[in-house]
């Protein structure tokens, strides 16, 4: 009897097991797949590009000498500010100088000598000649022994290269004057003629070519500031020997900084003239700038990563801040945000709730009547958050995020509803 009680009691068990599991499988079955969802949103949405940049000067100014010389009289200190036409410094063109107290001589004695052969010449004036053409040659050896000792000088380290030039030009100036005077002996010995005459009053022209010259040059001697600006970067200093065409300074318009991003290639698209930005980083404290896109390079710059392994192409933007730059200095490194797109009341979804079909248009999931469904929609503008939404969806649709691989039309879900869509 209680053989049989038992078997009846574990019949009732199988039994009772087998409905609760019945029972839990159509449960399953009316709960269905779990999906996090969130509302469309419609607010103003933005793209922007996040990068670093620099701090340029726009208006530079680099000073070059204009003569050979020393610099002298030249006090200026990086951050002195100048104003145009002012007086900054001189080139010591002693040498100049002395060239000029030549070349007149030779001039003086040029017109004396031609005033003298258009006049004819006497027996004294001959002798006068054959005199001076005597003392030039001693003049001329003598000019010449200096030359040939201070070169020598110079070759053993005694002596310095602007006392052999000095000399060199003693020398040439008496072999000029030796020529002149053996030139006016031909002449007094021949009597005027129209071709003597003519050269004398060439070899004068000349003397007046060569002296306008000097003179320029030491005008040009002045080193005058070109224009307003502040100096940030002395090239020479005081007392050094400059050439032609030797950097002296550069002057900067303060009042007038730009800054300076490389933008990668994959963003370029995204810039245009006009943009705005915002300018800010711990060179400037709590101070943010405005500031708007003035300038695109045409050309890209492509550069190998420091391994060698990649490369990295970028164009750069130029941005002009707004407001007072008095807080910024060239060479500052800055945080800058482009705002490259703005749309006003844009219906917008996560941008990881976006799909994309083979064919390339777009889609995404919506929990409808515990239902998932595939929504076409068209995109517009995004952002590293959100998606634009031109058509397809009205606003009052549960959107499923992150959606499965394995979602497919008309299959059950269970939202499990958010407020809103976070980020927008």
């Amino acid at each position: 009897m209680k053989k049989r009680w038992w078997i009846i009691g574990s019949i009732t068990a199988v039994l009772v097991i087998g409905a609760v599991g019945v029972k839990l499988m159509g449960s399953e079955q009316a709960i269905g797949m779990q999906v996090q969802v969130g509302s469309v949103m419609t607010s103003t949405l933005e793209s922007r590009i996040l990068t670093s940049g620099s701090v340029v000067a726009e208006e530079k100014h680099k000073l070059y000498a204009n003569v050979n010389g020393t610099l002298r009289e030249f006090t200026l200190k990086e951050g002195d500010v100048v104003k145009k036409g002012q007086v900054i410094g001189k080139i010591d063109t002693s040498d100049v100088e002395s060239r000029l107290l030549e070349l007149d001589a030779q001039i003086e004695l040029a017109r004396a000598n031609l005033s003298k052969a258009q006049a004819g010449s006497e027996p004294e004036e001959l002798a006068q000649e054959r005199e001076r053409v005597a003392q030039a040659e001693r003049e001329y050896e003598a000019a010449k022994k200096e030359y040939e000792r201070l070169h020598q000088l110079f070759t053993s380290g005694a002596t310095t290269q602007q006392e052999v030039d000095r000399a060199k030009g003693q020398l040439d100036s008496h072999l000029s004057s030796l020529n002149v005077a053996k030139q006016q002996l031909t002449l007094k010995q021949k009597g005027p003629r129209k071709e003597e005459v003519a050269s004398l009053q060439a070899q004068i022209n000349k003397y007046q070519v060569d002296k306008t010259g000097l003179e320029k040059e030491r005008t040009q001697s002045v080193l005058i500031a070109p224009e307003d600006g502040t100096v940030i970067s002395l090239a020479t200093d005081n007392g050094q020997y400059v050439n032609k065409g030797t950097e002296i300074l550069t002057l900067a318009n303060l009042n007038n900084l730009l800054v300076q991003a490389d933008i990668n290639e994959s963003d370029i698209s995204k810039i245009k003239l006009g943009q705005t930005a915002t300018i800010e980083g711990s060179s400037l404290g709590k101070q943010k700038l405005n500031a708007k896109v003035i300038r695109i390079a045409p050309v890209a710059v492509t550069t190998q990563s420091s391994s060698g392994t990649s490369e990295k192409t970028r164009v750069k933007v130029t941005m002009q801040p707004e407001g007072d730059v008095s807080a910024m200095k060239p060479g500052f490194h800055v945080d800058i945000d482009i705002l490259t797109e703005k749309t006003e009341n844009a219906l917008q979804v996560p941008i990881e709730a976006v799909q994309q079909e083979q064919d390339g248009s777009t889609y995404v999931w919506i929990a409808d009547g515990g239902l998932a469904k595939k929504a076409k929609v068209t995109v517009g503008m995004e952002n590293e958050l959100s998606s634009e939404i031109k058509s397809g969806l009205t606003g009052d649709e549960q959107i499923i995020l992150n959606p499965s691989e394995g979602l497919q039309e008309d299959t059950p879900v269970t939202p499990s509803t958010m407020p809103g869509i976070a980020g927008m």
